[in-house]
Parts: C-alpha cells; sequence; structure tokens
C-alpha cells in the first residue's frame, strides 16, 4: 500500500500513467492493423476494443479524488466471488454532462439496463467512440482546468500535460475507425477489476496473485493511488488517423505542444452535427457531433 510520496513510489506512480498510454497504444494499433483498410465495423465483441475501452476508463479513473470513488455494495460484491474486499466505484457522471449536448445526456439517463452513476460513465464512453466524439470531448476536458481540478489530484493523467498530449494522439487515430460497441448493457452498472487496476486503484494481492484476487486502497488513501508528473509512453508511436494509412512520430521526448495545433476545423467533419459541448464563456467553441442512437446488443464486455 503506497502510503507517502517517497522516490520509490513518484516512480511507480510514473509507471502507472506509462502502463495506462501503452495499454492504449497497443489496443489500437491492432485495431488498425485489423481494421484500417476495410469497412468492417468494430463491436464488443472484439477484445482488442474491449481493451481500447479499459485504457481510456483508466485514463479517466487515474487520479480521481476520494470523495467520488464509492465503495461497491455488498449484493453487487457478491457477484465478484474471487475477490475478498469490495471493489471500489469511481464515479464523474457530473464532470462528463458538464461536457456533453443535453440530449446526449437525455438518451443515456432513459437507458433502462442502465442505473448507476457509474453505469453512466461507461455507457458515455462507449457511445463517444461509437460517435468519434472522444477527441472532441478531451479536448473540450483540457479547456475547463477548473472542472478537472475539482475531481482530479494534481498528479492525474488529465492534469498531465504532456500525458494528455500523448492520449489525444492517440485519439486522433480512432477516427479512421468505425465502431458500434454496446453502451446499454446493465453489465455496465459496475467496474471491474481490469480498468480499476490499470489505473492504480486497485492492485495485486502478493499472496494470492496465481488466482488474480486484488485487494483495494483504503479509503483514506485513495489520494495516493495515483501518478505523480512524468512524461508517458515517450517511446511509442504515436497514431494518426487516415484510412489506410498510420503514421508513426519521431521520438516524443519533445514537450507536445498541447493538442497537436487542433482546433475545431481539424476534427473529423463528416460526422460534425450535434453532440459535443464546450461550457463555459462566450468565447468557447462547440464540438457537435451527430449522436445516432445505436442499436442494443445482447452483448457487452467490460
Amino acid at each position: 500500500m503506497l502510503s507517502s510520496h517517497t522516490t520509490e513510489n513518484v516512480q511507480d506512480f510514473r509507471g502507472v500513467k506509462l502502463r495506462i498510454t501503452k495499454k492504449l497504444a497497443a489496443s489500437l494499433r491492432a485495431l488498425q492493423a485489423r481494421y484500417v483498410t476495410t469497412d468492417d465495423v468494430i463491436t464488443s465483441d472484439d477484445d482488442d476494443a474491449n481493451s481500447l475501452c479499459v485504457a481510456l476508463e483508466a485514463v479517466f479513473i487515474h487520479g480521481l479524488k476520494a470523495k467520488f470513488i464509492k465503495t461497491q455494495t455488498e449484493k453487487r460484491n457478491r457477484r465478484n466471488k474471487c475477490h475478498r474486499e469490495p471493489l471500489p466505484q469511481p464515479a464523474f457522471w457530473a464532470l462528463l454532462k458538464s461536457i456533453t449536448h443535453r440530449d446526449v445526456v437525455a438518451e443515456l439517463e432513459k437507458i433502462n439496463y442502465i442505473n448507476t452513476d457509474v453505469g453512466h460513465c461507461r455507457s458515455w464512453l462507449r457511445l463517444a467512440i461509437n460517435d468519434c466524439l472522444m477527441e472532441c470531448y478531451f479536448i473540450s476536458l483540457q479547456r475547463e482546468k477548473s472542472w478537472l481540478l475539482e475531481y482530479y489530484q494534481s498528479f492525474a493523467l488529465l492534469l498531465d500535460t504532456e500525458g494528455c498530449n500523448v492520449v489525444l494522439s492517440y485519439l486522433q487515430g480512432m477516427a479512421s475507425l468505425t465502431f458500434s460497441l454496446s453502451y446499454k448493457s446493465s453489465i455496465l452498472n459496475e467496474w471491474t477489476a481490469t480498468p480499476l487496476s490499470l489505473a492504480g486503484l486497485w492492485t495485486n494481492d502478493s499472496d494470492h496473485v496465481s488466482v488474480g484476487q486484488y485487494r483495494p486502497y483504503r479509503r483514506k488513501s485513495l489520494d495516493s493511488v495515483s501518478q505523480s508528473s512524468s512524461s508517458d509512453d515517450t517511446n511509442s508511436s504515436l497514431i494518426h488517423g487516415n484510412k489506410g494509412k498510420i503514421e508513426t512520430s519521431p521520438d516524443t521526448t519533445n514537450s507536445l505542444s498541447p493538442f497537436s495545433s487542433l482546433s475545431s476545423e481539424g476534427l473529423p467533419h463528416d460526422k460534425v452535427t450535434s453532440g459535443c459541448v464546450q461550457s463555459g464563456s462566450s468565447e468557447n467553441s462547440s464540438c457537435d457531433v451527430d449522436s445516432n442512437e445505436m442499436d442494443e446488443s445482447d452483448k457487452s464486455h467490460a
């Protein structure tokens, strides 16, 4: 358990952020290798698509303040028999609502099978991927530092400029792919251990590694379970999306400028019509994207 920010712990913190960005890069590369030259639609039946969701969920979970992390109820915990203690249940639905068009929020909150804030967060992420809106939402969040500071600790990945530039470069690569992920399943109502572990919120129990059991950090220590400032995935390739073309960036050790010179004009206009909202002053721009409702799938993977 991490109780203080020692030099060793700081290195551990950096390792978690690097692990998240590497997971994001690996899953995206795998999807591009199989789909970028085809018109096939990626669904929740694809393991790499689920890995992509896990990585993006970890981006939002990482560094979340303890007051936004609840404990899994005893009734729900009985479903996770491999875990001795309840899984933490971080939720940031109010933050996501602040950057999302009210019609999209209404659609998500009307889904019969989604009845928790965790479920809304996980459903939102999959719908955003379907609608090619993740890049837009990510830029909107970065423009609202005050909101992020309310929800996240200073060492969170979402408050790490260099790390966010790396994540954003991967989100750009998603524009070359077409998704139709299931986002209406009740399985999304609670977190599984995979994204929690990737984000550093849930760690392997050394006494039970062989059976895959985990132990949570105590609530009072949750604010310590995230990453300090670091460079993220500096040796990984930055993936940019144009159908049939995967571009590799040179070493990213040199700091990237915020958002890689992106603007609203740089977003995929073929899908822009109404959805991602930038709140704030009248000078702030809006990223509007078509939020077509997807057919509910019987299968969904955590």
